[in-house]
């Protein structure tokens, strides 16, 4: 439906900040809640002149805006603030960090917060049918551990699949596409650690889901650190 108030609200934008700040004008109406999601954009037309640009340079920040998951193209009725988060609203983020190899320390520290974040909200929430589906995970990967030969590839899935389930449980859909999205930096250097030691995978997923059971967050914490030290140090050498 369209915004009926949105005109009152688009104020021209300075000729400078064409075409990024037309994004920033757009996202600065999500986040003051002028533009809600499901609303209808005016017509391209009716936009432009709104905020005082060309259609050229208000189509290329719409495009943006799609790619970005913040808007939704409907071809033939018009454009729309998207209805929930694409997770490809990180994909600009995750090739940043792709690109940014320096900032590795940052990004390790970032995986120990999103996991320990997770678990200890899995803590609060997680019923005790819930727990099992995480413990579920780590047999079918203590199973594929215990063959001769390994198959790598899935090891690597059902490790993604226990942390990417613990996001999950938390009920928290913002949290799990964060997470889900950063974890594609790291596919490589788990595919090569729980390769290396699927057991000891299969034994530190067990004491996360212990100390969940326990619902002891200071267990917690103590066993992600130690869990990721073992990984980090792995993956430095």
């Amino acid at each position: 439906m369209l915004n009926k108030y949105l005109t009152k609200s688009i104020r021209p934008l300075n000729r400078k900040s064409i075409p990024s700040l037309i994004i920033e004008r757009v996202t600065e109406l999500i986040i003051s809640k002028k533009l809600k999601p499901g609303d209808q954009l005016p017509t391209e037309l009716e936009l432009a002149q709104q905020l005082g640009v060309g259609r050229n340079s208000l189509r290329e920040a719409i495009k943006i805006l799609s790619y970005l998951g913040v808007v939704e193209i409907r071809r033939g009725i018009g454009t729309f603030i998207a209805e929930s988060m694409s997770t490809s609203v990180m994909d600009p983020l995750i090739m940043a960090l792709i690109i940014e190899q320096k900032t590795s320390k940052e990004i390790i520290e970032l995986r120990l917060l999103i996991d320990t974040a997770a678990a200890e909200i899995v803590i609060q929430k997680a019923s005790d049918e819930d727990v099992n589906r995480v413990e579920a995970v780590n047999n079918q990967l203590r199973k594929e551990a215990s063959k001769n030969p390994v198959n790598s590839r899935k090891l690597k899935d059902l490790d993604i699949r226990f942390h990417e389930t613990l996001l999950e449980l938390t009920n928290n859909n913002l949290l799990t596409k964060i997470g889900k999205s950063i974890y594609t930096l790291f596919l490589a250097s788990i595919e090569k650690t729980v390769e290396a030691d699927p057991i000891r995978a299969v034994k530190n997923h067990q004491l996360v889901i212990d100390a969940i059971k326990k619902r002891d967050k200071s267990l917690l914490r103590k066993i992600m650190s130690e869990s990721l030290s073992y990984w980090i140090d792995y993956i430095q050498s």
